[in-house]
């Protein structure tokens, strides 16, 4: 029987209103999310990442982003694109929960956790005061939080960056969500609490049966914790595969490119300079005719500068964006656990 999944998001375009005139950050976007699984949306910062995923939530500001009427992000038989605000808060936390990159800009600083966490219960659940304060501890305990209860009362500065991390996670997971989109949440904390935290997760995924979504420029976190990737390029997704075909073949330079960035221990000599990806990500006010990533590619050719390439799906379910996309053996890479 075919896996069905559990979010399918199509053609998303978002823009923008600036004093410029309307900009494009996602640029008919389309993936499907299954149970279980995790998804790594992955590349530089301005690829249109966090974009997707508030716009999956509707988190940006109305009144300066819309989305185009053809996106569809579908979810329980219902589009999220076009239900109403109050249809989305019933959604927001309960069903598809988010996890930001900063949880000090995220936290209010003036509530305990502990109330925080309550706000969250008390909205979505119909648990009386003891049984929201039972169940907070517990999601704290979950996220391995030592003397949960006593944290109940603490205020957000006065935990660790892991540890205020991990309060998000229980905030999000409280309502254990069928979807949980998690926005660079290592970005901020150093490798070992880095490495807790990724354990964390996957421990909760196999517990819940969570699908996730990660969002994240770090392929060495990709290479961990995703058993499929979407790599984005200048608001485009330019080529989908699973974690494994990704990171042995890659078949978009820009990928290519992006793996042969990552250090390698034993792997180069004293004194070569690390593998860099020449120039900068477009500005969308002044994206190239043709291939967006044309002006940083190692094999540019005339059509690339003359039409833009169509992601192309292929029988073994990957899908590249590429006039001349690179074959299987062009790029291999070293194996990953």
């Amino acid at each position: 029987m075919t896996r069905q999944p559990i979010l399918s998001v199509r053609h998303l375009s978002t823009c923008f209103r600036t004093d410029h005139g309307v900009v494009t950050a996602v640029d008919d976007v389309s993936f499907d999310l299954y149970p279980g699984e995790t998804l790594g949306i992955v590349g530089e910062s301005g690829c249109g990442k966090t974009v997707t995923s508030k716009s999956i939530m509707r988190l940006l500001p109305e009144h300066l982003s819309f989305l185009k009427p053809e996106s569809e992000i579908l979810f329980e038989g219902k589009n999220l694109a076009r239900v109403d605000e109050g249809t989305m808060r019933d959604v927001r936390g309960a069903k598809i929960a988010m996890i930001f990159q900063e949880p000090m800009t995220s936290l209010n600083p003036v509530f305990t956790v502990g109330w925080q966490l309550d706000e969250v219960l008390r909205y979505h659940t119909e648990l009386d005061r003891d049984g929201r304060r039972a169940r907070a501890i517990e999601m704290l305990r979950l996220v391995e939080i030592p003397n949960a209860d006593k944290r109940m009362g603490e205020y957000p500065h006065q935990l660790s960056g892991g540890m205020r991390q991990r309060v998000m996670i229980a905030m999000a997971l409280c309502c254990e969500p069928d979807i949980l989109i998690a926005d660079e949440p290592t970005t901020a904390l150093d490798v070992t609490i880095q490495a807790q935290i990724l354990q964390l997760m996957e421990s909760l995924k196999t517990k819940l049966d969570t699908a996730i979504m990660l969002i994240t420029h770090d392929l060495g976190v990709v290479a961990q914790v995703c058993d499929r990737v979407l790599v984005m390029y200048a608001g485009r997704a330019i080529e989908e595969a699973g974690i494994r075909e990704i990171f042995k073949r890659p078949r978009h330079p820009y990928t290519k490119a992006l793996l042969d960035s990552i250090p390698k221990a034993g792997q180069r000599r004293r004194g070569e300079r690390l593998a860099t990806i020449p120039g900068i990500v477009p500005s969308l006010f002044e994206l190239p005719v043709g291939c967006r990533f044309q002006e940083r590619c190692a094999y540019r050719e005339a059509r690339c500068d003359a039409e833009e390439p169509a992601l192309v799906p292929s029988d073994d379910g990957r899908a590249v964006r590429c006039h001349f996309p690179l074959n299987p053996g062009d790029a291999p890479q070293p194996e990953i656990s």
